[in-house]
C-alpha cells in the first residue's frame, strides 16, 4: 500500500491548496497585472510576496482548465507569514465559483495520486 503524506501550512486556509498543472497553469489578473498561481484551494490560493501588497482587498478574475466560465471577485490578502509568497482568500463567491474550484482541486488530487501509484510501480504509463 502507498502512503501519501500531507502537510497542512500555517497560512490560515481552511481547504487543502493543490499545484495547478505547469503545463496548463492558471492565469490570474489582480491589481492589473497577470500571473500564475502558486497553488489553489477551494478558500484561496498563493502569489509570489513582490506582486501586490499584503493586508489588502484586491478584485481578481481567473480562469481555471476544468471550468469554460472565469472566476472573479475580491480576494483578501493575509498579512504575510513567509517571506517569499502571500496567501489570498477569496470573499463570498458564488455557490456555483465555489463548485467550480472544488471541482478543480479534486481533479488535480486525483491526478497526483494517479502520479505517486504510476512512479511507485514503475509503470510510465
Amino acid at each position: 500500500m502507498n502512503d501519501i503524506t500531507v502537510q497542512a501550512s500555517s497560512s490560515g486556509r481552511t481547504a487543502y491548496p493543490v499545484v495547478p498543472d505547469p503545463d496548463d497553469p492558471i492565469i490570474l489578473q489582480i491589481d492589473g497585472k497577470l500571473m500564475r498561481v502558486l497553488d489553489i484551494s477551494a478558500s484561496g490560493f498563493t502569489l509570489p510576496a513582490d506582486v501586490i501588497a499584503s493586508g489588502r482587498r484586491y478584485p481578481f478574475s481567473m480562469d481555471l482548465p476544468t471550468d469554460n466560465r472565469s472566476i472573479g471577485g475580491y480576494v483578501d490578502i493575509l498579512p504575510a507569514n513567509e517571506e517569499d509568497v502571500l496567501h489570498c482568500r477569496f470573499v463570498d463567491l458564488l455557490p456555483e465559483e465555489q463548485d467550480a474550484l472544488h471541482t478543480y482541486a479534486l481533479i488535480r488530487q486525483k491526478d497526483a495520486i494517479r502520479s505517486l501509484r504510476s512512479t511507485s510501480s514503475g509503470c510510465e504509463c
